[in-house]
């Protein structure tokens, strides 16, 4: 009994001390994304492959790379620039500061604490530092599956390179978290992916360009003619939580988005034959495509740049009364949840205002980082707290009745909605004038990545960057491209042709007694 009781004690005092070292070991790691706290991330490449990355951006090319994220170094990993409108437009510039993508996975089978990929995002066209964040914030605490988030100091080969922003890439992880699954078809949304209707169309023809899944085993063409009928969408569509997007979307004035004039910017995800509506790249949110104005006065039950029909999704939940006011009391919890932006503002001001001061790479200068932060526009960028203010009120009175909420269904014009640094709303800050008129570069430096289809219409330089294809709703307004548009009266191409270049459970959890290892799903 003696030697049984000593056996037992011994065995008690060695799982203590292992749960006490994993305990420690635990509480000296640092979470992958702390939305409290600046991550760090530090790129050790070669100084060759890093100066080929940036001479040639348009290649979007892979270079190998150790990344030490916040203190967990991982070797193999593949690092390039990203993005579309963004990645032309700087690349057009004088500017370095690309958005990158971390692909841990790329060239061996690993990850970062269960995240394979992770995205850089440069803040491009926001001077604010604060639209993606806010928004993707907002987002969350309505219930919506948006990507892990946080704020990181990007370092490469130990020289300080920018305050960024992280976000997961949507892929297996993401879909593991929110759905327990990873067996379905994602999509995401090219520009043009307005989920319009054409008798024959085909899958190529939806500008959803499928990530994962089975391309022979989808609804979505069933989906988006179920759209244009304007029956039995429920069968294929989880309408709820595009009603809480739409109404965080709306609220914010989110126009370079589905709602906006190159309906882009989200993915699809079908899972039991049932898609959802995922959020994606918001830097340009929080009336960041100019025009302020417009966007605050934005009726919310025709919240889109172009005609209500021209969006089909939009249009089928708006023309349905108990969807709509499903919608409206959304839109109040979207205001509610805002009731104190001003010191969220505040504190993310706080959290970020030195890294902003010594940002090497920045577009903007500081002193503008805080006027855009308060009630001043930078770049026809209208100021963050100014802005919500006053679209906030609009909104709380459109809902209280006191001024209308649907016009004629027209939605918000095309012009003047194309500022924020991108299309005639002034360069980032350091961008020299004359670079990028009316958004479109002079000359397309290297060549267009492949994958676009039609070509290009005659007088335009070079070929379009991938994704930017034709049929968009809202036509092309003079002052584009510096006044040239083209009507194209083709069944294919049913709009006018746009040509523009415009503009990413909680942290693991914990587990105890035996492993503590903390998996970030």
């Amino acid at each position: 009994m003696t030697i049984m009781k000593k056996s037992l004690m011994a065995s008690a005092v060695m799982i203590f001390l292992l749960f006490v070292r994993a305990l420690t070991a635990n509480a000296e790691e640092t979470p992958i994304f702390n939305k409290e706290e600046i991550s760090e991330v530090n790129i050790v490449i070669d100084e060759s492959d890093f100066e080929d990355m940036l001479e040639n951006p348009l290649e979007e090319e892979y270079k190998q790379a150790t990344v030490n994220y916040n203190g967990i170094e991982i070797s193999n990993t593949g690092v390039r620039v990203k993005g579309n409108s963004t990645l032309m437009s700087v690349a057009n510039s004088e500017s370095d500061r690309y958005s990158f993508k971390l692909n841990f996975n790329k060239y061996i089978e690993q990850d970062l604490d269960g995240f394979t990929k992770i995205n850089l995002n440069n803040n491009f066209a926001d001077p604010s530092y604060m639209r993606e964040y806010l928004t993707y914030e907002l987002m969350e605490k309505m219930g919506i599956k948006t990507p892990e988030y946080s704020y990181i100091r990007v370092s490469v080969n130990g020289e300080p390179y920018g305050l960024y922003l992280s976000v997961e890439n949507i892929e297996e992880p993401y879909l593991e978290r929110h759905f327990d699954n990873t067996t379905g078809n994602l999509f995401k949304a090219d520009t043009g992916a307005n989920l319009a209707w054409e008798e024959g169309m085909s899958m190529d023809d939806t500008n959803l360009e499928q990530k994962l899944g089975l391309r022979q085993n989808t609804s979505l063409l069933q989906l988006i003619e179920a759209l244009d009928e304007g029956e039995n969408v429920e069968n294929y569509f989880d309408v709820d939580s595009y009603l809480r997007y739409l109404a965080c979307s709306t609220v914010l004035a989110n126009m370079d988005s589905y709602q906006g004039n190159l309906s882009h910017n989200y993915y699809l995800y079908e899972h039991d034959e049932i898609f959802t509506f995922l959020p994606w790249d918001h830097n340009m949110s929080i009336g960041g495509m100019g025009n302020g104005e417009e966007q605050i006065e934005m009726l919310i039950d025709e919240p889109t740049i172009g005609t209500v029909d021209e969006h089909p999704l939009t249009n089928y939940v708006l023309s349905n009364e108990e969807y709509k006011e499903t919608y409206h009391t959304y839109l109040q919890e979207a205001i509610n949840e805002l009731g104190n932006f001003e010191q969220r503002v505040s504190e993310l001001q706080d959290l970020i205002g030195d890294d902003v001061r010594e940002d090497p790479t920045a577009f903007y200068s500081y002193d503008q980082f805080l006027d855009n932060t308060g009630s001043k526009a930078v770049d026809d960028i209208p100021g963050i707290s100014d802005f919500l203010a006053q679209r906030i009120e609009n909104v709380q009175q459109q809902l209280d009745g006191d001024i209308p909420r649907y016009k004629n269904g027209e939605g918000l014009s095309f012009g003047g909605m194309m500022g924020g640094g991108m299309m005639g709303g002034g360069i980032p800050g350091g961008l020299e004038e004359g670079q990028m008129p009316g958004g479109m570069p002079e000359e397309m430096p290297g060549e267009m990545p492949e994958g676009v289809p039609g070509g290009m219409p005659e007088g335009i330089p070079g070929d379009m960057p991938e994704g930017m294809q034709r049929g968009m709703p809202g036509g092309i307004h003079e002052g584009m491209m510096g006044g040239n548009s083209t009507a194209d009266t083709t069944a294919q191409f049913r709009n006018l042709i746009v040509v523009s270049v415009l503009v990413f459970l909680l942290l693991g959890t914990t587990v105890f007694i035996n492993l503590f290892k903390r998996y970030g799903s």
